[in-house]
């Protein structure tokens, strides 16, 4: 019995071993290859990871800053809208004052010259209808007046305290 080693010349034995051996080092090649391409993207999604944790940090700075300068304006805008509304209570004491000095002015006036056809009874509790439809109409546009200036203020409190 002849051995199969005896029939295969000796060059192909050779042959194949160093195909074998080209074959392995083939795959050891793709194998580093791969192992640095696997580390060069490792390294970009660092660099990407990084990337992003600054630009986040750069987004949240600029963010808290905003927040920041939003609340300053906020405060500023409420300051204001405090001593507007002192100012406009005070102007409103002011006018009120006036008016009653000259309502009582009208009601001095309207005593030293009475109605003549006016009974004893009425005379001494004098009816001043002028004063009392002058003070009434008076009081409901101090009223509105009060109110439309509280509605402006808060319109401007608004504007001055809105975010840009």
């Amino acid at each position: 019995m002849t051995k199969i080693f005896d029939l295969v010349p000796g060059w192909l034995y050779a042959a194949a071993v160093a195909l074998l051996l080209v074959l392995m080092l083939g795959q050891r090649v793709q194998v580093s290859n791969a192992k640095a391409a696997q580390a060069r993207s490792a390294q970009a999604l660092a660099d990407y990871k990084l990337s992003v944790s600054e630009t986040t940090r750069i987004l949240q700075a600029a963010s808290d800053r905003k927040a920041a300068e939003n609340t300053n304006r906020q405060l500023e805008a409420t300051n204001a809208a405090r001593t507007r509304e002192a100012a406009l209570r005070g102007a409103a004491d002011n006018l009120r004052i006036e008016r009653d000095r000259l309502l009582n002015a009208i009601r001095i006036a309207s005593r030293r010259d009475p109605v003549p056809s006016a009974s004893t009874s009425a005379k001494a509790e004098p009816a001043d209808p002028v004063a009392d439809v002058l003070g009434a109409c008076t009081a409901e546009v101090l009223g509105l007046a009060q109110a439309a200036d509280a509605h402006a203020s808060d319109l401007r409190t608004m504007i001055e305290a809105w975010p840009r």
